[in-house]
């Protein structure tokens, strides 16, 4: 942030006159910028696999997930920033940045670009959060609660915005220094005084914890009343407690900006930012795991498909694939209609040991329609075969496979 280099530089003078060339050589720029892409990537692999579950697989692209996509470009800037701030000396020493003014002009713009849009970033993750959970909420009250902390989070997010903007009149003195009064330039700009200034980025912080930890706890009763399995349940939160893991970096964040001034050589690792970049992308992460799960219901059918398989009732070991004449359904009360015996023309089938056309038919559906068929399709479950059978002889492969059948003899 610009204003501190109001209080770093006093501190600096007076500066080193010949830098050793170990303090020349030393830059810390490729690991900046290999933790910050490493996030940054995790978080843009995570958007890109939600934008094709949402609008591939389930062709509902909804508001939460537009906001989303504007926050993972927001995701992007930042590093952008980093890797631009790293080209004008982030990394190395601060006597080493300040040999060079035209950089740290480019340097400190930069810097106030960048903390604009990770504030606006992180914010507007929170918001695709609580769009999500709009969207699953089903209660009066929830939906107030929800909708009390998106008007909360917009307007801090513009108040917030407003003092980061406008902490210097006019604005270009946040990063021209030449535009303040002595003994830092020798223009007439006013801007706020380093207390003021670390008061205001604290109160930003401590919202953003409170809104992390709302955030985080809020999934919870909502999830828990959904129609799902247990384990399922269970998962979801799981996923959803990543945000933890942002709001932990939000505190770290926090512990050292209100020390932030303490540093006097602050570019060699400006870990503050860092940190920043953590929570958002974690944030980001942890909010558009849960929207993945039907990629991996899809490709972990697919994986049992084509690499599972099961004992023949001849002992034999067939693969689980549909193009080798083989079928097979999950288990559980299945929707679908057992195949019956009559071809699919309508003609009766001729049992296996008769020669004759049996003038009766009996087809067991897999549906249950009562109490009392859930019961008995319970029984029948235990000791029914399981396994996976070939498509019968000169049946068509396309027609569907056996899920389950019994026989009966009627006379």
């Amino acid at each position: 942030m610009a204003s501190v280099l109001e209080i770093l530089l006093p501190r600096q003078a007076p500066l080193p006159p010949q830098p050793t060339p170990e303090i020349l050589a030393y830059n810390n720029a490729p690991q900046i910028l290999s933790i910050t892409g490493a996030f940054f990537a995790m978080a843009a692999v995570v958007v890109l696999l939600r934008c094709y579950v949402r609008i591939a697989m389930l062709k509902t692209f909804g508001a939460d997930d537009y906001v989303m996509g504007f926050a993972m470009i927001l995701n992007a800037a930042t590093f952008v920033c980093f890797k631009l701030r790293t080209d004008y000396g982030l990394g190395r020493h601060i006597v080493v940045l300040y040999m060079n003014p035209t950089n740290v002009l480019k340097f400190m713009k930069v810097q106030y670009v960048q903390a604009l849009i990770m504030m606006v970033g992180i914010s507007t993750v929170k918001m695709s959060i609580a769009l999500t959970l709009l969207r699953l909420a089903n209660q009066k009250t929830y939906s107030r609660i929800l909708w009390g902390a998106l008007i909360f989070i917009v307007l801090m997010t513009l108040g917030c915005g407003g003092s980061l903007v406008w902490q210097c009149l006019p604005v270009a003195a946040a990063w021209d220094y030449s535009l303040r009064p002595p003994p830092f330039g020798t223009g007439n700009a006013r801007c706020y005084n380093t207390d003021v200034f670390k008061s205001l980025g604290l109160m930003n912080s401590i919202l953003n914890i409170l809104t992390d930890v709302l955030f985080a706890l809020l999934p919870v009763p909502l999830i828990w009343q959904l129609q799902l399995n247990m384990r399922t349940k269970i998962s979801l939160i799981a996923i959803l407690s990543l945000g933890w893991f942002a709001c932990a970096a939000a505190i770290a964040k926090s512990v050292l900006q209100a020390r932030v001034f303490d540093d006097p050589d602050w570019s060699t690792h400006d870990n503050f930012n860092i940190l920043g970049m953590v929570e958002f992308s974690i944030g980001i992460i942890a909010s558009s795991s849960t929207a993945l799960k039907p990629l991996f219901k899809n490709f972990l059918d697919t994986a049992r498909a084509m690499t599972s398989g099961t004992r023949s009732r001849t002992g034999g070991r067939v693969k689980g694939s549909k193009s080798m004449g083989y079928s097979k359904t999950a288990d559980g009360y299945s929707q679908e209609i057992g195949m019956h015996s009559m071809s699919k023309h309508g003609s009766s089938s001729t049992h296996p040991n008769s020669s004759e056309k049996s003038p009766y038919h009996v087809a067991v559906s897999t549906r249950p329609t009562g109490l009392a068929d859930r019961d008995a399709w319970e029984a029948h479950r235990n000791n029914s075969d399981e396994s996976i059978h070939p498509l019968q002889p000169g049946r068509d492969p396309g027609s569907g496979g056996i899920v389950r059948t019994q026989e009966f003899t009627v006379r």
